[in-house]
């Protein structure tokens, strides 16, 4: 059924609605605006593709700096243990992304990776529930103990790959092929047809090569 009185309530509730708007168009003591916009919360900045893309870039060149010293120092705090390392690893990785936006540019990102590595670590302890050798208070001194042992490990291990570059091609096959591939002498030999006695020779000989360039290029860094 239609209410008589529909049309006439609605123009004195307009009318209510029009004196308590001022001059200005500014709604008045105990009245909602009309532009319902002006009492909402600011959106927050857009975040467009590139600038996601620009902060993955940045975080992935950064983190691929520091890899070496990260790994070092969660080897360390996980007593060597491989399968303990990938894991705290992966998980540190994943929480470094996750929080990036909480580090500070003019920070030192490897310091800052490696805090949030010693968290994961203690969280792992835990979730594994092994027997504690160590309590969390011994961890935390040999989390700081390990900082600049796994810097020191970085910068040597920067300086070995840059000395391997300086290899003969024939030498830097046979390393790359005993060392990262894992071959045994026996195939190296047969593979170059040569004698394993040879290929242990020039292994020898390329070590105190290394040996000799890694030094000289740490002390260089020093200098």
């Amino acid at each position: 059924m239609t209410d008589p009185d529909f049309p006439h309530r609605r123009a004195n509730a307009v009318d209510v609605r029009r004196t308590n708007v001022g001059s200005a168009g500014r709604a008045g003591p105990g009245t909602a605006p009309d532009d319902l916009t002006s009492i909402s919360p600011p959106c927050p900045p857009k975040v467009t593709a590139v600038d996601t893309q620009k902060s993955q870039d940045e975080f992935v060149s950064l983190l691929a700096s520091i890899t070496t010293q990260l790994m070092s120092y969660i080897r360390i705090l996980t007593f060597n243990n491989r399968e303990d390392t990938e894991e705290v690893f992966q998980r540190t990785c994943l929480i470094l992304w996750q929080k990036f936006d909480q580090y500070d540019q003019n920070g030192n990102f490897g310091g800052w990776a490696c805090r949030m590595a010693y968290y994961e670590v203690l969280k792992h302890r835990d979730a594994r529930r092994k027997i504690k050798l160590l309590s969390d208070s011994a961890i935390e001194s040999l989390a700081d103990a390990a900082m600049p042992i796994a810097e020191q490990w970085s910068h040597r291990r920067h300086a070995l790959s840059d000395c391997i570059e300086t290899l003969e091609t024939n030498q830097a096959e046979i390393i790359k092929q005993r060392y990262f591939e894992g071959k045994k002498v026996k195939e190296i030999a047969q593979g170059h047809a040569r004698s394993t006695h040879s290929i242990y020779r020039e292994l020898s000989r390329v070590h105190g090569m290394l040996m000799r360039c890694v030094e000289l290029r740490l002390q260089e860094g020093l200098s």
